[in-house]
């Protein structure tokens, strides 16, 4: 009878170490943001004009998605694929820096990409070497 107590007992523990609760990919939580001391847009490039004048230039994600960057090259090389891609057309796309951190104005989509959250302005724009 003993035996079988300890048997029961061992056996247990062994069940209760299977079902142990795992970490799954639905409840794991996502990696933290990487820091962004400026975020990027792109946008049309006679935006330009607007903001040399000294317009505001507001962004609204209610009319438009916005693509969020962390560098004018991440930028620039999102835009080159969307039109390659055809998802834009051909044109004067420029890379723009806005007002705000990445947490003020940003949501958190796929892969660790962002979108535009919020109405934003736009600070100026990236001089390109082309």
């Amino acid at each position: 009878m003993h035996v079988r107590l300890v048997c029961a007992a061992l056996l247990s523990l062994a069940l209760m170490a299977c079902t142990k609760a795992q970490p799954t990919q639905d409840t794991a939580p996502l990696p933290p943001v990487e820091p962004c001391p400026f975020v990027y847009v792109y946008a049309p490039g006679n935006y330009i004009v607007d903001i040399a004048s000294g317009s505001e230039v507001i962004l609204d994600p209610g009319v438009q998605e916005f693509d969020l960057f962390c560098s004018p090259g991440e930028a620039r090389a999102a835009v080159n694929e969307a039109v390659r891609l055809g998802v834009l057309t051909e044109g004067d796309w420029r890379i723009y820096r806005l007002e705000g951190s990445m947490e003020e104005i940003g949501q958190r989509q796929r892969n660790n990409q962002h979108t535009l959250t919020r109405m934003t302005q736009i600070v100026d724009w990236v001089a390109e070497g082309f």
